[in-house]
């Protein structure tokens, strides 16, 4: 015979467990209205069973529709709260290594060294220009407009300005002016001290990069308006400090999050809680 204390029923097949017995739990009650839940009609067991036991049959359904309902809530609250953990990499390190780099070689040009060459120019396209239009792309994706602006403003900068350069030797545009090459120094140079502002918020590596860069704009903007030989090669050296000091910020990203821990110092600006 039967032991109809406990129900089969649960993880089985319907036809698993006998509800015409004498004695059915409401426990019973509660796995067959699961199992039918999808159609109650279409459901013999649960016809069979309404026949013996209607008044049980409401309670259990009406608790299955009331934790169903629950369930809802809590899924829905949880998903309200539910909040996507970035796991990608830091782009910052490699747009600040580009820009250090390429402005480091420029200026050594600047300021004497050697003559503008295919090295600066290809260092311009490349790893100045696409690479931090590519920072720029995945630090927009990272939701940091600041680092988006800047890098992809900078990597388009390096591209216009080979660009400046190599049009001319096509002889289909003249060559700029020193005046409007002037005015275009000037252009970025209020940009980066707009972006200069900012870093305030940041870090003092950050402001030392931006503040130098504002120089080395205006430096060089004041020697092409004025013709002044001796301030481009000033702006050469301030220039050269100025790439040494975006290098420096971006292999201390790198080497602080490979120890867990400031190992080369940024000077972090403490971020005041309202």
């Amino acid at each position: 015979m039967q032991d109809t204390s406990v129900c089969p029923f649960f993880g089985k097949n319907e036809d698993y467990c006998d509800v015409g017995c004498d004695y059915i739990s409401n426990h019973d009650i509660r796995m067959i209205v699961d199992y039918c839940a999808d159609d109650y009609t279409e459901c013999m067991k649960f016809r069979e069973l309404a026949s013996y036991h209607p008044e049980m049959l409401h309670s259990a359904a009406h608790t299955s529709n009331q934790q169903d309902i629950r369930e809802r809530e809590i899924m829905s609250n949880q998903f309200q709260n539910m909040a996507l953990k970035d796991t990608t990499g830091n782009p910052a390190p490699l747009g600040l290594l580009g820009f250090g780099m390429t402005t480091v070689l420029l200026n050594l040009h600047n300021a004497g060294f050697f003559p503008l060459d295919a090295m600066i120019l290809a260092m311009g396209i490349f790893y100045g220009g696409l690479g931090q239009i590519i920072v720029g792309i995945m630090e927009w994706k990272k939701n940091n407009t600041f680092a988006a602006t800047a890098f992809t403003s900078y990597g388009l900068f390096w591209l216009t300005l080979v660009a400046l350069i190599l049009l001319p030797k096509t002889g289909v545009v003249p060559a700029s002016t020193p005046q409007a090459m002037g005015f275009y120094l000037t252009c970025w140079g209020l940009f980066t001290a707009v972006l200069f502002l900012g870093t305030f918020r940041l870090s003092r590596a950050l402001q030392v990069v931006f503040g130098s860069l504002v120089v080395l704009f205006f430096l060089l903007a004041a020697g092409d308006f004025t013709g002044n030989a001796t301030l481009k090669v000033i702006a050469g050296y301030e220039g050269i400090f100025c790439g040494l000091s975006a290098i420096y910020t971006g292999l201390a990203q790198v080497i602080n999050e490979l120890f867990e821990r400031e190992v080369a110092p940024l000077g972090a600006v403490p971020v005041k809680i309202k």
